[in-house]
């Protein structure tokens, strides 16, 4: 539940302050000190030239003594007559370099440091992302999600980097410029200017306020609509044969279109709502000068005093434009580090034991589920008093019509979810206490479409286990007759493969991810429908790399072809979430009607699949 302090900008910010910016205090403080050299020279330092230097120089008023002494002890007397112009006039490169440097040095360490801030952010979100539980992936599309670790961070990176720039620099000039001010009104007896112009300046509050909580709405619109194109996109580029094959192009294209508009329509509200903030402080700034003009002449001000507090207003007012902009910019990053958040502090549903069993390495494999229920959520169970016991090195098949619960009886041993009731162990230890390390560590898992990366075909086989020399990368896609692909190039196993292992045929894609298994040695091998994808003769010549990776360990196989559950030696049948029988294959087809069922389809498919290639 939020706090209401939570639900602010600031109460949004502090964490994030507190862990990716305290310890950088230090940078920090010297980026803070080099604005508000430049905040003094621009806000003090131009309205104070003008009132007192320049008069000086154009011969209005007296050099002050400290300055006729300095010129009588170190200039010539034939200097004398110029040195007050030199002087004076030297001032004003010097006052501009210090505050040109002083705004570098302020601009890049603070950039610096929000823009490293940022890096650890983003990284972090990631990293949160690949260790929540499968349930927080099933809640949320794949669109929205992408839209929070590239978007949304972007939002908060480039509104950071922007704050930083003007957070500290633009504050101080105000105060410097507002000191002046303070200063001018005291020593020229203008009580009266001074107080005019802080009621003035009261009145671009509202309107800042007003155009933050505009922006604020705006931006959660602007990013649900970047959410929604993203998953429009994804999904067009994913499923490019469906939507060819089904004449899908303008569908697509014209809801991209759509959601298109909407987003424009929403960034084109927030830009006159940004933009809004200029004018209207421009118009409080105009106001405020021409009081100041009309109370200054009525009063006896004279042009170099005017001219000294119009330098003050200027860089009075340009900063409360920036803060303005900074205030709105504020609101709108605050939008995305909420999203952010989101994913930062997201309950963990399979979360690490606090302390983790010790297993002994490498677990021999025995499997055994205990009165177990499950669903994916509270309305539905999909698995229902599930008792079974899978003892080491068995080869075991999981049989049933789609829906059954195959799926998620593999995903319990994983520990993709968890159980609602009872318990799944492994070697005795109830998955629930076992590491993540260990556990993935005892678990290979070859599924439907082969997960490969957009990389060479040696480092796609090494994600098995990073640790492996190449000796037994090599050994291991020998085993999976990688080698017969992969050394046909003249690149071989350097091979780039591009997205999803694009240019390898199915059959050869499965093979890489075999390969991957043979390398890792998991006690327990999970062969999830790993053939379903091939065709006939494809399956038939994996089958035998299955057979010999299936050997010395516990191994469960999910197939609708019943050819490649021929190494089972026990089949467990599955019906709605309900194991209604387990046996061998002869004990099964003659007990079990659905076993059988299955069966008798699967030789009828298969004899008319070969009378079709005849």
């Amino acid at each position: 539940m939020s706090t209401p302090e939570k639900d602010t900008v600031w109460g949004v910010f502090k964490p994030l302050l507190k862990k990716y910016f305290l310890p950088r205090w230090y940078v920090i403080a010297v980026g803070i000190m080099a604005g508000l050299v430049a905040a003094a020279m621009a806000g003090f330092g131009l309205p104070f030239m003008t009132q007192y230097v320049f008069p000086i120089v154009f011969g209005t008023v007296e050099p002050p003594q400290y300055l006729s002494r300095f010129i009588e002890l170190h200039v010539a007397p034939e200097s004398r007559e110029n040195a007050v112009l030199w002087l004076s006039a030297a001032l004003i490169p010097l006052v501009m370099t210090i505050r040109g440097l002083a705004t570098y040095f302020n601009t890049y360490i603070l950039t610096r440091v929000g823009t490293e801030a940022l890096l650890e952010l983003r990284t972090d979100v990631f990293t949160r992302l690949q260790w929540l539980s499968f349930s927080f992936f099933d809640r949320r599309s794949r669109g929205d999600i992408m839209t929070v670790v590239i978007q949304y961070t972007q939002l908060a990176q480039q509104g950071l980097v922007a704050v930083m720039n003007e957070l500290v620099i633009q504050p101080l000039t105000l105060i410097s410029a507002g000191g002046y001010l303070v200063y001018a009104a005291c020593s020229s007896n203008q009580n009266a200017i001074l107080l005019g112009n802080l009621i003035i300046s009261c009145a671009c509050i509202p309107i800042v306020r007003a155009v933050g909580k505009r922006m604020t709405k705006q931006t959660g619109k602007m990013l649900k609509n970047m959410g929604i194109i993203t998953t429009v996109v994804e999904e067009t580029f994913s499923a490019q044969r469906e939507v060819r094959a089904f004449n899908l192009e303008s569908h697509r294209e014209s809801l991209l279109r759509d959601c298109i508009r909407r987003f424009n329509s929403v960034l084109i509200r927030m830009t006159a709502w940004k933009q809004s903030v200029t004018p209207s402080v421009e118009f409080v700034a105009a106001l405020a000068l021409a009081y100041s003009l009309y109370r200054g002449c009525s009063s006896g001000l004279t042009l170099e005093q005017f001219s000294a507090i119009a330098f003050a207003f200027y860089f009075c007012y340009e900063p409360v434009k920036h803060l303005s902009n900074v205030y709105n910019q504020c609101q709108v990053m605050a939008v995305g580090i909420r999203g952010i958040n989101e994913i930062l502090h997201a309950v963990d549903e399979t979360p690490e034991p606090a302390t983790p069993a010790k297993m002994t390495m490498p677990v021999a494999g025995a499997v055994d589920f205990e009165n177990v229920d499950f669903g994916y959520n509270e309305e539905k169970t999909v698995l229902r008093n599930v008792n079974v016991h899978v003892p080491a090195g068995q080869v075991v098949a999981l049989v049933g019509p789609s829906g059954s619960g195959k799926t998620s009886f593999i995903n319990l041993i994983c520990r993709f979810y968890d159980v609602n009731r009872g318990c799944v162990r492994l070697d005795g230890v109830d998955v629930r206490q076992i590491s993540r390390e260990d556990r993935t560590r005892s678990i290979g898992l070859v599924s439907q479409f082969a997960a490969l990366f957009n990389d060479t075909i040696y480092e796609n086989i090494r994600a098995g286990r990073p640790s492996a020399s190449r000796e037994e990368v090599l050994a291991a896609a020998r085993k999976a007759r990688v080698d017969e692909f992969a050394e046909s190039t003249p690149e071989g196993y350097e091979r780039m493969l591009g997205e999803s292992g694009s240019g390898l045929s199915g059959g050869q894609r499965q093979r890489i991810s075999i390969a991957r298994a043979f390398l890792k040695n998991a006690p327990v091998l999970i062969l999830d429908e790993a053939t379903s994808a091939l065709d006939m003769k494809s399956e038939a010549a994996i089958q035998a790399e299955l057979e010999e990776l299936a050997k010395g360990h516990t191994t469960f196989v999910i197939a609708h072809r019943f050819s490649t559950i021929r190494m089972a030696q026990r089949i467990l049948v599955f019906d709605d979430g309900c194991i209604i029988a387990d046996g061998t294959h002869a004990d099964l087809y003659e007990t079990c009607s659905l076993y059988r069922n299955l069966y008798d389809e699967q030789v009828r498919q298969a004899e008319q699949e070969r009378g079709t290639e005849v």
